[in-house]
């Protein structure tokens, strides 16, 4: 939809940049024009589309990296705690810890151990 608009605007700009722009007079230069504001609207638009996707892939990647990290320290933190209600013999606090694991999703097998 904003094809025609963005084509336009380039063909403007290349009228004003060659000294060609005297109004509406200026239809014939600018239909020659024409053809180059195609392919340089069309190089921005790319350009511009990918940039904001590439944003958009950052900020997703970014919160995977974020979740991860979370994950990690939640599953460390779980594997001291029921590391120490072990040492203490507190078989049931051990057991509460070990299905909050499981709960979060962290098998027992996975959890670091010191």
């Amino acid at each position: 939809m904003t094809a025609p608009f963005g084509v336009l605007a380039v063909t403007l700009l290349l009228l004003a940049r060659s000294g060609q722009w005297g109004g509406w007079e200026s239809l014939e230069p600018a239909a020659s024009l024409v053809d180059l504001a195609v392919v340089v609207y069309g190089m921005i638009a790319v350009l511009v589309e990918r940039g904001v996707n590439m944003v958009f892939w950052a900020l997703e990647e970014r919160k995977k990296r974020i979740a991860s990290r979370k994950a990690e320290g939640q599953a460390e933190l779980i594997a001291e705690m029921l590391a120490d209600a072990k040492a203490e013999g507190d078989e049931e606090y051990a057991k509460r810890l070990e299905r909050e694991a499981i709960d979060r999703g962290i098998p027992l097998d996975k959890l670091p151990r010191k």
